[in-house]
């Protein structure tokens, strides 16, 4: 009983899932009073360990009882176990009320041996850590390395406003924000101008009350030192992918006694050189130029008659011709104008899915908006018409660690980076992006300043950086470390994607000394690119790993959790063995239809033999 209406509906799920898969860990969605936990109290002793370029000298093994020595109800969920910690709204204000945090856990496999907690987060801001701690249940190379998931208990946590976490972040109705911001045009120039912005704003806070200017990062870091206290531990050991980085520098900075070890990598520097308005305009330049370098890459890279958009020889004019339809991906998100832009730029995160772009390109000039409809979707998730968590957090952000900039000297920013945008980016100018950012009007929020320097007290942070990183230029992994960071330690990894770990053995090696036996790299190390991978840039690991995300993804969200893992699970040792990593390899090619038939039919036979609703049925 094959449903064909799912082939077209499950293949370019597969190809996002697997362009995360191949990318490794997700990015591109998440932030404190200090109180440590004695520990003779709760009698943890594997969260300990001397940091520096030697071996420390004892690492104590967690005898199983320490486990259950914390303050989370802990229950079952499939292979992992989930529960809650509860944390106020606002740590300077007790009576402003407290959220809900989910929270989960991967056991070390190898309790013996078992270190400590590992809390980690995936990036964003926005991105789950639930999902990401879920990984770690798929076995080595998919979100972390083998020796990572033997020793540490695995935390996952979505942060506030993300996920399963309260509270729901909402700014009104649906399109409401939406609607008052695109009634400015480019620039806000009249006073009823800015009371519409502002309105716009206080959507947020008239929705989700004082909570709206508390989901910064500084919040986010001071819910993960509440997480510490409730495993009932001294310490925590931390990995953070792209903006995980960031949420790694605060918690760092502000809760120093309570790290025993920290990796991040794909990092940003939260802290740049922003003392006149050139220096920042050069910043904002520095952090898109990847994206206009990987544009025109991947444009070029069409160069034959079997490229969809190859044009005479002239994909690049193509482009130029019919971008202007990427305004149709944003009718699809309700008017959102970054849809569209998000939709052309995600593809560029892997030369693995530029064929994808070149077919994305291609369908958009018949006026089918599929397939960059996908990858906006990654980027802005599929609830149409909602505020894009990412910017009111990077908002906040930016008025915490810059407050000595006014509302005037922001917008007047964003009028002089216009006027150089088509000249430093003469291809992703001609993307039509017609808003107005709010962010100079979160004054209104009154985010608090930070009151110490971002720079991580001090604590040993290894840095992966990655010179062919997309998302975000290895020159930030590099500010991070020399200006930013008071003792960071830069890993330079040669691998295209946006994080590295765990795909490439040196850097595994690297992460699993620092985490394991906080031994600590030589600054400046190099791991060079390595390949292993099968035709196309999979692994058979990958593609399970892109199979099971897909499948998650098309089963119903009311259905039990536990079967649908393990259906999802058959499903993609069926993928790799029925299918397999060549044929699959054709799809992120270009799309194989005998390919997507077989495997929307291999997802109805699973689905039937879990007794599981099969969509469209």
């Amino acid at each position: 009983m094959f449903n064909s209406k799912l082939a077209p509906t499950l293949l370019p799920a597969l190809v996002v899932a697997l362009l995360a898969a191949a990318c490794g860990s997700s990015d591109e969605g998440t932030g404190v009073t200090p109180s440590a936990t004695d520990a003779a109290e709760t009698g943890e002793t594997g969260e300990t360990g001397e940091t520096g370029n030697s071996t420390p000298s004892e690492t104590t093994s967690t005898p199983t009882s320490i486990i259950e020595a914390s303050s989370i109800e802990w229950e079952a969920c499939g292979s992992l176990e989930c529960g809650e910690v509860v944390v106020p709204v606002d740590y300077d204000d007790p009576d402003a009320g407290t959220l809900r945090l989910a929270v989960n856990v991967h056991r070390a496999t190898n309790q013996d041996e078992r270190i400590g907690y590992l809390v980690v987060n995936p990036g964003g801001p926005g991105a789950s850590g639930l999902q990401y701690a879920e990984l770690a249940a798929l076995g080595a190379g998919t979100g972390f390395s083998g020796p990572v998931i033997e020793r540490f208990d695995i935390v996952g946590f979505d942060p506030r406003g993300v996920g399963e976490s309260e509270p729901d972040f909402t700014c009104g109705e649906p399109g409401e924000h939406l609607a008052l911001l695109t009634q400015v045009d480019d620039m806000v120039d009249t006073p009823d101008e800015v009371a519409l912005i502002e309105q716009a704003v206080n959507l947020c806070v008239d929705s989700m009350g004082p909570v709206a200017s508390l989901l910064g990062t500084a919040s986010v870091a001071r819910d993960i030192d509440e997480i510490r206290k409730a495993l009932g531990t001294d310490q925590i050991s931390f990995f953070g992918a792209s903006y995980g980085s960031a949420i790694g520098t605060w918690y760092a900075t502000l809760f120093p006694d309570s790290v025993r070890a920290m990796v991040v990598d794909g990092a940003d520097n939260p802290v740049d050189d922003l003392s006149t308005q050139a220096a920042r305009l050069e910043n904002s330049v520095e952090e898109l130029a990847q994206f206009e370098i990987l544009l025109g890459a991947a444009l070029d890279a069409c160069d034959s008659a079997d490229c969809p958009i190859y044009n005479d020889g002239d994909p690049r004019g193509f482009y130029l011709e019919h971008v202007d339809k990427l305004s149709l991906v944003s009718d699809d998100f309700g008017g959102e104008p970054s849809a569209g832009a998000l939709g052309l730029i995600t593809p560029l995160y892997s030369e693995q899915t530029w064929p994808q772009l070149w077919l994305g390109l291609a369908q958009l000039a018949d006026g089918d908006t599929n397939i960059f409809k996908q990858f906006a979707t990654i980027q802005l998730g599929d609830e149409i018409g909602q505020v894009n968590f990412t910017a009111h957090v990077n908002c906040l952000d930016e008025w915490a660690l810059q407050p000595q900039f006014d509302r005037e000297t922001r917008l007047g920013d964003e009028v002089a980076l216009e006027d150089v945008f088509d000249e430093e980016f003469p291809l992703l100018s001609k993307v039509d992006v017609d808003s107005v950012s709010p962010c100079p009007f979160f004054d209104t929020l009154d985010p608090e300043p930070l009151d110490r320097p971002l720079d991580g007290s001090d604590v040993p942070i290894v840095v992966i950086g990655n010179p062919s990183d997309p998302a975000t230029p290895f020159v930030e992994s590099q500010e991070l470390v020399e200006e930013t960071l008071s003792n960071g330690i830069l890993v330079q990894a040669d691998h295209f994607s946006h994080v590295v770990y765990p795909q490439n053995t040196c850097v595994n090696r690297i992460v699993e000394d620092a985490l394991i036996d906080v031994v600590l790299p030589e600054p400046d190390t190099v791991c060079a690119a390595e390949s292993d991978e099968s035709p196309g840039g999979l692994t058979p690991d990958a593609v399970a790993d892109g199979a099971f995300g897909a499948c998650l993804a098309g089963v119903a969200d009311d259905a039990d959790r536990e079967t649908t893992e393990e259906a999802c699970r058959t499903f993609a040792d069926r993928v790799v063995d029925e299918i397999g990593v060549e044929e699959l390899s054709v799809i992120l090619q270009g799309g194989n239809s005998d390919a997507a038939d077989q495997l929307a039919e291999i997802f109805v036979e699973v689905m039937m033999e879990f007794d599981l609703p099969v969509p469209g049925e």
